[in-house]
């Protein structure tokens, strides 16, 4: 039986590449979070101490917070573009299937070829 939708089959598969890509430039993006954090935390260090506060604290603890928060971000975002991908997949999935069937129906009700 042949594929239908091909143009459906590429966006689908398309969302699933740009869930993917999604998560890498998150994952690089959390990364540069937590350099960031440190590195800003270790130029602070008077603006800190004149408030009391650990020099390295302020990078440590926002560049950490800043590495989870984008990470969940790009976590989320992948399974929401990847999973919306699967939901066309799905979709075409039914299709195909419910033609196999029509088609299976309607060979059965054929009445059956006599032998020769």
């Amino acid at each position: 039986m042949e594929k239908r939708y091909g143009v459906l089959r590429f966006i689908a598969t398309l969302w699933k590449v740009l869930a993917w890509v999604a998560l890498v430039v998150g994952i690089l993006g959390a990364i540069a979070m937590l350099v960031g954090g440190f590195a800003g935390g270790l130029l602070d260090e008077t603006t800190m101490r004149q408030m009391g506060l650990p020099p390295n604290f302020s990078g440590a603890f926002l560049g950490i917070g800043g590495f989870v928060g984008v990470l969940i971000v790009a976590v989320l975002q992948f399974f929401g573009l990847y999973a919306f991908g699967e939901i066309i997949s799905v979709f075409l999935s039914i299709e195909e299937n419910t033609r196999a069937a029509r088609l299976w129906m309607e060979r059965s009700m054929l009445p059956p070829q006599p032998m020769m």
